[in-house]
């Protein structure tokens, strides 16, 4: 083929602008690997002439042994760089000459070469059966599926990507059974999902898995991009996290990102997509009309049973002109839901340039991506790059080196805490109040002379809270490895790898001096930075060898781990007007005391994989890892996390070799210990408080021991039983993957008390114990698959059961989310982790009850509870999973991915506002509907009382009237795409074209007796979540506990896939 230069593209480009693009691109990739030309097509008829004088054009077909079209197929014509692909019909046309030869190649069948002796080419491939036995990524490594013993999830990045999330994570969702990922936040960028692997099976350390991309652990792995990824391994059981020791015990996650082209073309893709986010729903909460009516009851309930003798005129209560009528009615009707939110637009962009071959392959990735928040004000922006360059310079040396440098940046408001943030008044702001008042000033509770009176909760309205109080976030990430492969034998290989992961983080915050409750009449600004910088070392030996019938993948290596933490902030008050916001943090006259903190911590490991398999029928895999980590007690710096797997390939025994049902039997079993280290680094050491107080005036310093040291502190330890079945039948057109699991986690670290006279009055030990057993079950099927038609689905299950052991010697309850009514949750022995703590509503106290000498007048209507608390529900569920179904008819192709979770409670902490405060802020509409009247004895909800200054006020505390079922069906996502033939795109000068429609999250379904946005959802945002210890946005036990939420977005986009 003739090779076209940067001169002739740019020729071109005056007649295109896409073309002199790629005239550059092409340009410079050319340095790089000049062995690889350009297989680039115009339609003018000179370029044409120029280029393919001697060619012409070949149409062909490719088939399966049965006949049938596979799609997707590598055609490419040999010695030559110029290739295509086979369309969803099977059907396939590429320039070539008579005598030239086509490679023909695809993942799963035999590859075959065919010479052109004409214009149609007809190609029917073989299965190969060495090729669908796939590879699948383990920790330093990679196995055939066939040979491991463990429990792995895989997910390819194609998949993932169809949902078009910011988070990776969200992407993630469903796809891979024992995953349960909590998307608790649809604010972009602000708050992480949360992820647990096979239940959470600790107290006071992380619960987060450990992310591993390219080989180097990655922190906030919620921020990188998605479309980077080429495929995820989930590393489930003990068998295959073990390789990771004192960081697997909460499974392990594998991302493999994109890399240069390996077959000698060059490609240069761009995917994008736009869309625009609204509320998937609302709460229902009461309107201007509905709050007056429902103030007038109170008044009426508090004269019949509190011994009020109120004024029953609502001209006498409701007389400021400027918002309501001479009547009491109210003249304005807001809803403040929708005036704080809006129809979000956001778009996003990826360009990637890949080229290469087998001696060398470069890469190149660019993504933009804009997401706007449903709630006004709030973004997340991101700009990231990534190269990757693969070389095999020598026939002994291999070199690999990988950049990424990710920016992402945005508007946040926050999501957890009990503050009058916009979340929270969205929904308690008195919907009679405008937007603004006459004067044109944001109205705020006590703009009213009525407020006077009532002494309404003091707040602002959201709009205003959106507009004047200004959160930024700022995140840099540099992350990357390079890597030398020494190739010393056949099969003998020694690999050295260098990676590292710096995190710059920046928080900018203003708050305005015009914010009721918030910020006035001081205002505050406050910044703080965080810097994270974390590397590692491995070097490691591999030995993959077949001996007849012995296979052999065998790996052994050590490695160096350090991460350093570095953090200052300050905040000021005192403003005297909002110009300089955080950017002149000196005119504020209130100054705060600065704060700092530096940490570091190391590890230094040694770790070994041998598997052995024999005639691909039965295998054996064991790993060991010994850590060392500066975290621990002197006494316990060193762990040893050892494990064993076995498997049996049954399909592949004489007795069911060519069995027509059975084509696929797998059992495998393991057993092994892991290990989780992720606590605060200088937790075993006695720590020392320092600063300085205020005495006389002046500042004076001050320190004392604040915690007893503990040099026996040692790693919590989770030893974990798997057994699993693969079943293929019907020439695995039906499979099934079941695995059990029992893991149980001892050694947890508590604060055990210490005697008074010690000082102190906790010590951190190892002294508490947590099981977690249950299935992860994976169904796939072919449904249908014929040339025109192919719909295959997919359901994936995970049933967990969460147990505590032990919490120390006398097994006393951990009372946690204090909150109304004390504790909110609480960890006890024989219960679940994620418990909710409170009282039983019995109903409420009727006139029946006063007649029977039960209760008093007063007490009418009032909650009727329990005198103990007790658990009253659970944050975690039993099951979750997904159904996806694929569809292709002809070249469209369609999706469905439903996901679902049941056995799971919520517990809506907004009841304290929209039920028993009602008065002071505005309610639920079931107000007026479920509310005791004296005409519904059997109701659960309190009678109407006004909560206002010289009012009744309602008897408000935590129950289990507050929780609701949890359960959903989610219809996740809904994408019909159409994908162009190949004959056109030539015309067009592409090489591949893919269009489509998304509709995520159109639908849920979920209980009735849940009032909120969506129950997948939390307030209780761990405080060390923010900290350097563990991802934020994790709170361990206030899961589906959530105060107020940021409203769950419904999202309809637009996208387009294009390979020139």
């Amino acid at each position: 083929m003739s090779k076209v230069d940067v001169k002739s593209f740019a020729q071109l480009g005056k007649k295109t602008k896409l073309f002199f693009s790629l005239a550059v691109i092409a340009g410079t990739f050319q340095q790089v690997n000049a062995a690889v030309g350009t297989s680039v097509n115009y339609e003018a008829k000179s370029f044409v002439k120029e280029v393919n004088r001697l060619q012409q054009q070949v149409k062909g077909k490719v088939l399966d042994a049965a006949g049938k079209p596979i799609s997707g197929v590598n055609i490419a014509v040999k010695g030559t760089s110029k290739g295509t692909q086979s369309d969803a019909l099977g059907n396939f046309t590429l320039d070539a000459k008579s005598g030239d030869v086509l490679v023909i190649s695809s993942i799963g069948y035999k590859a075959k070469e065919v010479t052109v002796s004409g214009s149609t080419v007809s190609v029917q491939l073989d299965d190969d059966q060495s090729q669908l036995d796939e590879v699948v990524v383990v920790g330093y490594g990679t196995m055939r599926k066939s040979d491991v013993t463990g429990s792995i999830a895989m997910v390819k990045g194609a998949d993932m990507i169809k949902d078009q999330n910011f988070s990776p994570l969200d992407n993630l969702r469903g796809k891979a059974s024992g995953v349960n990922i909590f998307s608790n936040s649809s604010q972009p960028g602000a708050y992480a999902n949360r992820v647990v692997i096979r239940g959470v099976s600790t107290i006071n350390s992380s619960s987060n898995p450990l992310y591993v991309v390219d080989g180097v652990v990655m922190e906030d792995f919620q921020l990188a991009n998605a479309n980077d990824i080429e495929n995820i391994e989930v590393l489930k059981d003990a068998s295959s996290a073990a390789i990771y020791g004192a960081r697997g015990a909460n499974g392990v996650i594998l991302v493999t990102t994109k890399r240069g082209n390996k077959d000698g073309s060059r490609s240069i893709s761009y995917q994008g997509s736009a869309g625009v986010s609204s509320p998937q729903r609302y709460m229902d909460v009461l309107n201007a009309q509905e709050w007056v009516d429902a103030f007038m009851i109170g008044l009426e309930n508090e004269n019949k049973y509190q011994g009020k003798s109120w004024s029953l005129d609502k001209k006498t209560w409701f007389n400021d002109p400027n918002y309501f009528d001479a009547s009491g009615n109210p003249l304005y009707d807001t809803n403040w839901q929708k005036e704080a939110t809006r129809t979000a637009i956001s778009h996003n962009h990826q360009l990637n340039v890949q080229q290469g071959d087998e001696k060398s392959s470069v890469g190149a990735f660019l993504n933009y991506t804009d997401q706007q928040g449903i709630v006004n004000d709030t973004y997340s922006k991101r700009v990231n790059g990534k190269l990757a360059y693969d070389a095999k310079p020598t026939s002994w040396l291999s070199t690999a080196v990988n950049l990424t440098v990710n920016h992402t940046w945005g508007r946040y408001t926050p999501e957890d805490g009990g503050g009058q943030d916009a979340r929270r008044t969205m929904i308690e702001m008195l919907p009679w109040y405008p937007v603004y008042d006459k004067n044109g000033k944001y109205t705020e509770s006590s703009s009213s002379t009525i407020a006077e009176t009532l002494g309404f909760e003091g707040m602002s309205n959201p709009v205003a809270i959106l507009d004047l109080q200004k959160r930024m976030r700022y995140n840099t990430q540099i992350f990357g490895n390079a890597a030398l492969t020494f190739h010393l034998a056949d099969g003998l290989d020694l690999k050295t790898q260098f990676g590292v992961d710096n995190h710059q983080k920046t928080y900018k915050g203003y708050s305005s001096i015009l914010l009721n409750n918030i910020s006035k009449p001081n205002g505050w600004a406050e910044r703080n930075h965080t810097n994270t910088f974390y590397w590692q070392e491995e070097t490691y030996l591999t030995y993959n060898k077949q001996f007849d019938k012995h296979r052999i993948n065998a790996m052994a290596g050590l490695s160096w781990q350090e991460r350093t933490y570095d953090y200052d902030n300050s905040r000021t008050e005192g403003f005297f007007d909002d110009f300089y916001e955080y950017n002149n943090m000196g005119i504020g006259i209130t100054p705060s005391t600065p704060g700092s903190s530096w940490n570091k911590w190391a590890m230094n490991s040694y770790f070994l994989r041998a598997a052995y398999s024999y005639d691909d029928r039965y295998s054996a895999t064991i790993t060991s890892r010994y850590d060392g980590s500066s975290k621990f007690g002197k006494n316990n710096k060193y762990a040893f996390f050892p494990s064993l797997g076995l498997a049996w390939n049954v399909s592949n025994e004489e007795f069911l070799k060519g069995n027509q049902t059975i084509s696929n039997l797998k059992v495998h079993s393991s057993f092994g210990l892991t290990g989780n280290s992720e606590i605060d680094p200088y937790k075993s050491l006695a720590i020392v408080d320092a600063g300085t107080i205020l005495l006389n005036n002046s500042r004076a310093p001050y320190s004392f021991v604040n915690t007893i040291s503990n040099p026996d502190l040692k790693w919590e330890k989770t030893a974990q039983f798997d057994f699993g079945v693969e079943l293929g039948l019907l020439q695995n057109r039906l499979n099934f993957d079941v695995s059990y699991y029992h893991k149980k986690t001892t050694d947890l670290l508590l604060d055990a008390p210490l005697p008074t006279a010690s000082g102190f009055s906790t010590v951190m030990k190892n002294i508490g114990a947590v099981k977690n057993q249950g299935l992860d079950v994976m169904v796939t099927g072919t449904i249908v698959n014929n040339e025109n038609f192919n719909w295959k689905s997919s359901l994936n299950m995970n049933y967990n059961k969460n147990e505590v052991l032990q919490l120390g010697e006398n097994n006393a309850d951990i009372l946690l989310n204090s909150w109304v009514g004390g504790a909110n949750s609480v960890i006890r022995v024989g219960e679940n982790l994620n418990s909710f703590y409170g009282y039983r509503r019995l109903g409420v106290y009727t006139q029946a009850d006063v007649d029977a000498g039960n209760a008093t007048l007063s007490q009418i209507g009032r909650a009727k509870r329990t005198t103990e608390k007790e658990i009253i529900g659970k944050g975690l569920p039993d099951w979750t999973g997904s159904f996806v179904n694929n569809l292709r008819y002809k070249n469209f192709d369609f999706t469905l991915d439903l996901q679902f979770v049941k056995g799971v409670d919520v517990m809506q902490q907004f009841f304290h506002s929209t039920y028993d405060r009602f008065g002071i802020t505005n309610g639920l509409k079931e107000i007026l509907t479920d509310a005791y009247n004296g005409s519904n004895p059997n109701t659960m909800q309190q009678a109407i009382y006004l909560t206002n200054g010289g009012h009744a006020g309602q008897d408000t505390n935590v129950d289990d009237a507050w929780v609701a079922d949890g359960s959903y069906v989610r219809v996740n996502l809904i994408q019909l795409g159409y994908t162009f033939n190949a004959d056109i795109l030539k015309r067009m000068g592409l090489f591949r074209l893919r269009i489509y429609a998304n509709a995520n999250n159109p639908f849920l379904f979920t209980s009735k007796d849940f009032k909120g946005y969506d129950p997948e959802s939390t307030s209780q945002y761990d405080p060390e979540m923010t900290s350097q210890f563990t991802a934020q946005g994790n709170g361990k036990f206030g899961q589906n506990m959530t105060f107020f939420s940021y409203p769950r977005a419904k999202t309809f986009s637009l996208g387009v896939n294009v390979t020139f």
